[in-house]
């Protein structure tokens, strides 16, 4: 996707978001939400709290809210124009439930939560200790035995075929309707992200940050969703 940190600013691309945004760029982007809410549901109460980490946007939780109706919802997101965002998609049949912070992971409130999410935020962050430290601030809030759902894009600069993954991602976003010219940006921006790391980096760094059990319950190209248990 196109490097948000960059891009929040910009009312265009606000406006394009939920068109060209997630569901463009991620394979079964919907079907991902619907597990989330499946793999939170087994573990979590009825009317679980629960910590979404880069709410920006609303997709993630107003498909959470829409399918657990007792879920109760704190959102953190550090872009103010993508909570704007967040609070028009999720709307009022939703808003009761629903508190939204201007803030990272560590301006959340102490918890105790009974489940946290983290979906397409932690690629976005730098692997020199911010990635790390966003985990360990969501395990600290979390429930002992609580789910927490990461979903992130894992890539492996050294391998040979990183330039043919890097087409893949891109000819996906096309085929989904996004502009040309957006992919081709956002395909440039992927290739020198500083936070794009491989797959089994996120596993040590879950592990590293007290989490345990995870597995993997979703794989869809380059992108990669694990349950773990705080």
């Amino acid at each position: 996707m196109p490097d948000f940190q960059k891009n929040f600013g910009s009312a265009d691309f606000v406006d394009q978001y939920t068109k060209q945004g997630p569901p463009s760029f991620m394979p079964g982007h919907a079907g991902v939400l619907q597990m989330i809410s499946v793999l939170l549901h087994e573990r979590a109460p009825s009317d679980a709290r629960v910590l979404v980490v880069g709410a920006g946007g609303g997709l993630e939780t107003r498909a959470l809210a829409r399918a657990q109706p007792a879920f109760r919802f704190v959102g953190v997101d550090p872009a103010p124009r993508m909570l704007d965002l967040a609070r028009s998609v999720i709307g009022t049949e939703f808003a009761s439930r629903v508190e939204l912070i201007e803030g990272t992971a560590a301006d959340a409130p102490q918890g105790p939560f009974d489940a946290a999410t983290c979906v397409l935020v932690l690629g976005l962050l730098e692997d020199d200790g911010s990635k790390s430290e966003t985990l360990r601030e969501i395990h600290r809030r979390l429930r002992p035995g609580a789910p927490f759902v990461l979903v992130d894009q894992c890539l492996d600069r050294e391998p040979p075929d990183f330039e043919l993954r890097l087409d893949r991602y891109s000819a996906y976003a096309r085929e989904s309707g996004v502009d040309p010219e957006i992919v081709e940006k956002a395909k440039a921006q992927l290739r020198t992200s500083p936070g794009l790391v491989p797959a089994e980096r996120n596993e040590a760094l879950l592990d590293g940050c007290g989490f345990r059990e995870h597995e993997v319950f979703y794989v869809g190209m380059a992108w990669r969703g694990w349950l773990a248990l705080a």
